[in-house]
């Protein structure tokens, strides 16, 4: 491991003296693999901060609460002497924060033995951003219209550094937009836009990966269903509205032709 890779977590934190940054700063402009470990590391962060997001919104249990509430000195530390049923959900609040403390550093050491991590896991909360915006445009609803199917291929190919082909969705009434270029993880993603009859939109969203996903995975985030999935070098998901049953039918339409 050399030392700009050592000094990596420490400026994705902001704990570098101003001499420092400015040094690691120079060093990503001139490496574009440092520049990589660095995206791969902020997806890991973002990983982190998901996996303890989704235990905070657990509801904590109701003889825990009123452990707190009846326990002068605070929480109780001794899960060998708490009640029935709590001493799991205190175990996997505990896991995931020491993963949000130790991931950062994790990764980093992991560097030195070749491991990769996956790219960019925590895309599609970033997805959902985008397409909470994006979905409400009419006008701008796309960078590059349709007409320009060719020249979109070709772009986000070059720019994503993986194959980019445009489906055709027609089968399920949609009709194809045309495109957009996005940044989620810190990588960037090609966004594929759609509209059905009643002008909602549907994306299909692709970002570059070693470490393509298995199988299909449906999710939802905020007000949007998602169904993801992975192949070719890609991670793949299709994004609409919460409460859209035809979401999986298009994901499996749209996987046999990307």
């Amino acid at each position: 491991m050399t030392r700009h890779q050592e000094k990596l977590s420490a400026f994705l934190d902001g704990e570098l003296s101003e001499q420092d940054s400015r040094e690691i700063e120079a060093a990503l402009a001139s490496d574009p693999s440092l520049q990589t470990e660095l995206e791969a590391l902020m997806a890991a962060d973002v990983l982190a901060q998901e996996e303890f997001a989704a235990v905070l919104d657990e509801p904590v249990p109701l003889e825990l609460a009123r452990a707190i509430e009846e326990t002068p000195e605070g929480p109780v530390a001794n899960t060998d002497s708490a009640p029935s049923g709590w001493g799991g959900w205190m175990t996997a609040a505990a896991a995931v924060i020491a993963l949000t403390i130790g991931t950062t550093g994790g990764y980093v050491a992991g560097l030195s033995q070749g491991e990769e991590v996956a790219a960019a896991p925590g895309w599609l909360a970033d997805i959902a951003d985008y397409h909470a915006v994006y979905a409400t445009q009419v006008r701008h609803l796309v960078e590059v219209p349709a007409t320009e199917r060719d020249h979109i291929q070709t772009w986000l190919t070059n720019t994503i550094g993986a194959g980019v082909t445009v489906p055709d969705l027609t089968e399920h009434g949609l009709e194809f937009q045309g495109a957009r270029l996005l940044v989620a993880a810190g990588k960037p993603v090609a966004q594929l836009m759609y509209l059905d009859a009643d002008s909602r939109v549907v994306a299909l969203c692709q970002i570059q990966t070693p470490t393509p996903r298995e199988g299909f995975a449906e999710r939802t985030i905020g007000d949007f269903e998602m169904v993801s999935w992975g192949g070719e070098g890609s991670n793949f998901v299709i994004v609409g509205d919460d409460g859209r049953a035809d979401l999986d039918e298009i994901a499996q339409s749209a996987a046999t032709q990307v």
